[in-house]
């Protein structure tokens, strides 16, 4: 059994992670246009952050904060 811990998040994937908490639902190409931070960044940090349990997917590209 794996357990996740939730730690703490900074730089980068913290910009994302507000990000996606002012939204309903985002894609990877609204964080993109709206902080302007490197898309191969971005994926990488979302990925890190679904892991991690602080957003989830929705669908194809699609993410929310998760509750």
């Amino acid at each position: 059994m794996v357990t996740l811990v939730k730690r703490e998040v900074r730089g980068q994937k913290k910009t994302i992670l507000d990000f996606v908490k002012r939204k309903t639902e985002v894609s990877l190409e609204d964080i993109r246009e709206s902080t302007k931070i490197n898309y191969n960044t971005i994926r990488s940090a979302v990925i890190s952050l679904t892991k991690e349990g602080f957003i989830e997917k929705i669908g194809r590209g699609k993410y929310k904060i998760k509750k």
